[in-house]
């Protein structure tokens, strides 16, 4: 009986930390990682999780963009910033 309640638990902790996965790395600009425009100026940003980063948009149009090319926009987070 100590054995299934064990077991019982153990699944239960297990299946508990993988539901509650890392929250993304938080997108560190105010500007559109597509178009450079400052998020908010076309509506509401939205903002995705892109595998564990999060990324902002101005708009869905720029999320199309973005998906085509992902790697070309994602390097932009990790180029230094301009003055």
């Amino acid at each position: 009986m100590k054995l299934h309640i064990l077991t019982a638990f153990a699944c239960t902790t297990l299946l508990s930390a993988t539901i509650h996965a890392a929250e993304p790395i938080p997108y560190p600009s105010t500007k559109c990682i597509v178009s450079d425009e400052k998020l908010g100026e076309m509506g509401p940003p939205i903002m995705v999780d892109y595998k564990g980063q999060q990324v902002g948009f101005c708009c869905k149009s720029c999320i199309g963009d973005f998906d085509k090319e992902p790697a070309k926009y994602l390097a932009k987070l990790k180029a230094p910033a301009k003055p």
